[in-house]
């Protein structure tokens, strides 16, 4: 019973310390649907240029599409004429952020890890794009269906007309939302597991051995499917109780972009030799930042204790938008659920 109790509290306080900035996040999310539309990315991403690693890098930073949602945008381009390089570096920054993570990553964690996360996105896209050696062999089209698993992925976009406001919202909440919900729920009950369960010799061994630690984390994040926004919860959990802030951060950084779904898939569109460059560029940059966290950056940027996480002043506004995030999450979970026992029967 005891066990249940924490287990509740630590999920409550988990929640309240991303709910508020996870829903600011979706209200950017649709005002940047509004304004920048998957025609435009093609636009200026469906060709080749010496620029293309960049672009392909800057334009996949604010997107808040998953490594699953990201696939058909991405084989669209490859099948626009984009080139190996751009796609490259979109299939790398759009998973590991987006605009709605970024905003809950700065929330959550203050300015330096935000900024961290962007850079290292930044430089992980531009590098593998950079290496990438380019060719013009027929690209045959992806079968969406092989990643997602929720209808908003593999969507096509609509052409109905509606107002402004439906559509940001619609886009926001009924697509981007119901999608991290899964993600986040698992994410949110992971971390709180994690909290109460990883002993103190474990924390330990794993601060006095940061390599063995990196290596960990890589190969646990292989196997996960995590988006850039649920993996706040796991990594800030791992902050709090005392894991080296480079590890929460190798974590936070490169899982949304790592999981064998994705690498199955780049290797399919891309190929093996573009596939080896985006996890050498993903694991090389990762580690170099998780290496400056650790011993160059000043320590209190990162200090986040269990202590803090259940002491720190809770506003009104904190509360309630952990609540209105709870009440959303627990939704979209409950329908998917419902949704796939039915189609199961069927």
């Amino acid at each position: 019973m005891e066990f249940i109790l924490n287990f509740l509290q630590n999920f409550w306080e988990l929640s309240i310390m991303i709910g508020l900035y996870v829903l600011i996040g979706l209200i950017f999310v649709g005002v940047i649907h509004l304004y920048i539309s998957e025609d435009w990315i093609k636009k200026h991403l469906g060709g080749d240029s010496k620029y293309s690693a960049l672009k392909g890098a800057l334009y996949g930073i604010p997107l808040p599409l998953c490594s699953c949602g990201v696939i058909p945008l991405a084989t669209s381009l490859r099948q626009k004429g984009a080139s190996k390089k751009a796609v490259t570096s979109f299939y790398i920054t759009t998973p590991m952020t987006g605009i709605d993570s970024i905003i809950a990553t700065y929330g959550v964690f203050g300015l330096p890890m935000a900024i961290i996360r962007v850079l290292s996105s930044f430089i992980s896209g531009v590098v593998a794009g950079s290496f990438v050696k380019e060719s013009y062999e027929d690209i045959q089209e992806e079968e969406k269906k092989s990643c997602c698993s929720s209808s908003s992925c593999c969507s096509s976009s609509k052409t109905v007309k509606e107002n402004k406001f439906k559509k940001a919202f619609d886009y926001s909440v009924n697509e981007v939302f119901s999608d991290i919900a899964k993600p986040m729920f698992y994410g949110l009950i992971l971390a709180t597991v994690f909290i109460l369960l990883i002993p103190n010799n474990g924390v330990e061994f794993l601060n006095d051995n940061l390599f063995i630690a990196y290596i960990l984390i890589f190969l646990v994040a292989l196997p996960l499917y995590v988006c850039s926004i649920s993996a706040i919860p796991i990594a800030l959990s791992m902050l709090a109780v005392g894991v080296s802030p480079g590890v929460a951060f190798i974590f936070l950084a490169a899982a949304p972009a790592t999981n064998i779904i994705t690498a199955g898939i780049i290797k399919k569109i891309l190929g093996n030799d573009v596939l080896i460059i985006y996890l050498i560029s993903i694991i090389a940059v990762t580690v170099s930042f998780a290496l400056m966290i650790d011993f160059i950056f000043p320590k209190e940027w990162f200090v986040y204790t269990l202590d803090s996480l259940e002491n720190e002043s809770k506003s009104i506004l904190d509360i309630g938008g952990a609540i209105i995030f709870l009440i959303t999450m627990f939704y979209f979970v409950t329908k998917q659920w419902i949704k796939s026992i039915f189609s199961k029967k069927n």
